[in-house]
């Protein structure tokens, strides 16, 4: 993000403060069509992005803005309310050009989305756009198989430019819409002190258990992680106080490093508010976002519940005390969290849609903000200032989030677009059915490494679109329910932030932790290693996602949580006394035996479980560790 002065400052404020009243007119009346809305919206996106994020990172500390950029945020202003002003037109005559402006803003309008979406997130957008496009012109030249007709320029470029599925396609209308309100509502929570909030309950809750620190972050990251939707903006927020923390309290740095890097990473895929995905996803298969939340619970709670274990046996072989948590929270602070959360939930349990909630739940958090700061404050001046200023600073964080999604999204379209119209998704799905002999384990493999490879370069969402677009339909193919498929996509997408060796959420966290980043890397890919298989489990199990009867989700989650409990164990070597290799192997094959959908399989995976921690401690006559207890 660039350095901007003070006159910059202020006309990127006035330009956020119009974006999100914009946002709320939208939401609130839903009277522009989609090629009026969006085009407003991809406007208002491309002219901040090229004043925010400069060309390269050596020009983020130059204050003064280059004139360069400021020709690339006008142009993409024009190039999109151009179409605004044509709109009509382009009902009548959607693949004629109006005039020679009409093809080059048209031209013009895709190098600037892939220059943005290369300042923003690097160069995966801009390189499947190029690719893309010389396939979609050249594809008689290609070898049989991956062969299509081709399609002219002209074609390609009226397509984009002038269809509501080109530029101004699906993913753009998610980001135009509910995403925005969603960014907002985020950005409300978080500057009405979410993470000092979500930090003190974590310290209340569990400061003072054995290894209290670590605890502390598992709580903490996980609450702010349903607010933040990033991982690294939860390294950030909650990481810089926990792993400190952490390393005071006696845990390795490595260890701090990990454990913030992988509940950081969890807060995505924990309900009942999920990163941004769950919310494209309900879009794309036309389901309630609270039928995604509701599957996603128990692989959720397997995934922290893991972290929780590893870090109590963790704690207790290191002999790390609880602290002493003196932290208070007055009812105000609760409320200022609580009643928009609450009410966001409400207006999901009673059938609104996600953008509708936030909106609402948004509107009560301001009042409620306001609310509060009137109650303890009695000089009209003061209150006046510490609203504008909430109010300006809403905006602009409101604003940014915008930005860094709407930017992503509308690269992740060109790629969708084209792909759809070269139809090399199909030919990719059965490449991989093909790559995979037909086999559900070896196609879901591949799958995942897909993601983290996508993951290398690109944000979770964007991640989670293009593999959906990529992988859900060999799945399908293969006879996973599309919605299970599609889940699977979202918890690898979200994954890939702690997978070396491109690992967003390790990079940070050993950053604030002074650790070894590669160290920090393969032991997060330790802590979090039930959330690396669960998925491989509940695509075979659909109870695991509570899609099957009472009873037979009750055995999943039963035999599922002690599996976990085994894994945690054999991962970190300690239950009693220090644990031996060739035992701690035979733990974690034991829990891992316990996620598979067979009973008897089941009880073979806690037998082997429980004898590895009897044989061991028939081994080891005496503990040797220093214990907290």
């Amino acid at each position: 993000m660039r350095e901007l002065s003070k006159n910059w400052k202020l006309i990127i404020g006035i330009a956020s403060v119009a974006l999100v009243l914009f946002q709320f007119y939208v939401t609130a009346t839903g009277l522009l069509s989609d090629l009026i809305q969006r085009p407003i919206h991809l406007a208002f996106v491309l002219g901040m992005c090229f004043i925010l994020k400069p060309i390269n990172k050596k020009s983020a500390d130059n204050k003064k803005v280059p004139a360069y950029d400021i020709a690339l945020s006008l142009l993409s202003i024009i190039a999109c309310l151009y179409i605004v002003f044509h709109n009509k037109d382009l009902l009548l005559r959607p693949l004629q050009w109006f005039s020679y402006f009409d093809k080059a803003w048209a031209i013009l309008l895709f190098i600037l989305i892939l220059e943005a979406s290369r300042r923003a997130i690097g160069w995966i957008f801009p390189i499947m756009g190029a690719v893309l496009l010389i396939y979609a012109k050249y594809g008689i030249y290609f070898p049989p198989g991956w062969r299509h007709k081709g399609f002219s320029f002209d074609y390609l470029f009226q397509f984009l430019y002038h269809m509501s599925n080109g530029f101004w396609g699906s993913m753009v209308g998610l980001a135009a819409t509910l995403l925005a309100m969603f960014g907002i509502f985020a950005a409300m929570l978080s500057i009405t002190g979410g993470a000092d909030t979500f930090i003190k309950l974590g310290l209340m809750a569990t400061g003072r258990m054995v290894g209290g620190p670590g605890k502390v972050a598992v709580v903490a990251s996980c609450l702010f992680g349903m607010v933040s939707g990033s991982a690294m903006g939860n390294v950030v927020a909650v990481g810089t106080f926990t792993i400190p923390l952490m390393k005071k309290a006696g845990f390795k740095s490595v260890w701090a490093g990990a454990v913030e890097a992988v509940v950081s990473t969890g807060g995505q895929i924990m309900p009942p508010i999920m990163a941004s995905s769950a919310f494209i996803m309900a879009s794309l298969l036309g389901i309630s976002y609270l039928s995604i939340a509701k599957a996603a619970i128990v692989p959720a709670l397997l995934y922290f519940g893991s972290v929780f274990i590893c870090v109590h046996y963790y704690a207790k072989r290191h002999g790390i005390m609880g602290i002493d948590a003196k932290e208070k929270i007055n009812v105000r602070e609760l409320l200022v969290i609580l009643l928009p959360l609450t009410m966001f939930m409400f207006f999901v349990f009673r059938g609104y849609s996600v953008m509708y909630s936030a909106y609402y739940a948004t509107l009560l958090g301001i009042a409620t903000y306001i609310a509060v700061f009137l109650s303890a404050e009695k000089n009209p001046k003061a209150i006046a200032v510490k609203t504008g200023g909430m109010l300006y600073n809403l905006s602009n964080n409101g604003a940014k989030n915008i930005v860094d999604m709407t930017v992503l999204m509308t690269g992740a379209q060109i790629s969708i677009s084209l792909i759809n119209t070269t139809g090399i998704g199909i030919k990719i799905s059965d490449w991989i059915v093909g790559l995979g002999q037909s086999s559900l384990f070896l196609c879901l493999f591949f799958s995942m490494i897909v993601c983290i490879i996508l993951g290398m370069g690109l944000p979770t969402a964007a991640v989670y679109v293009i593999a959906a677009a990529i992988l859900v339909p060999p799945l399908s193919s293969l006879g996973v329910n599309t919605f299970v498929a599609h889940m699977f996509m979202i918890y690898f997408s979200a994954l890939a932030t702690i997978t070396p060796p491109v690992c967003s959420a390790v990079y940070m966290a050993s950053a604030i932790s002074g650790a070894n980043w590669v160290k920090t890397g393969f032991t997060a890919v330790g802590i979090a290693l039930p959330a690396f298989v669960v998925p491989f489990f509940f695509v075979q199990n659909e109870a695991l996602l509570l899609r099957s009867t009472p009873v037979e989700n009750l055995i999943a989650v039963v035999t599922a949580v002690v599996g976990v409990y085994f894994i945690g164990v054999g991962m970190v070597g300690f239950f009693d006394r220090l644990i031996k290799m060739p035992l701690r192997f035979c733990s974690v094959a034991g829990g891992l035996l316990l996620l598979y959908p067979s009973w008897y399989i089941s009880l073979f995976g806690v037998l082997i479980g429980v004898m590895s921690l009897i044989l061991n401690r028939f081994l080891q006559k005496k503990p040797n560790f220093a214990s907290p207890s």
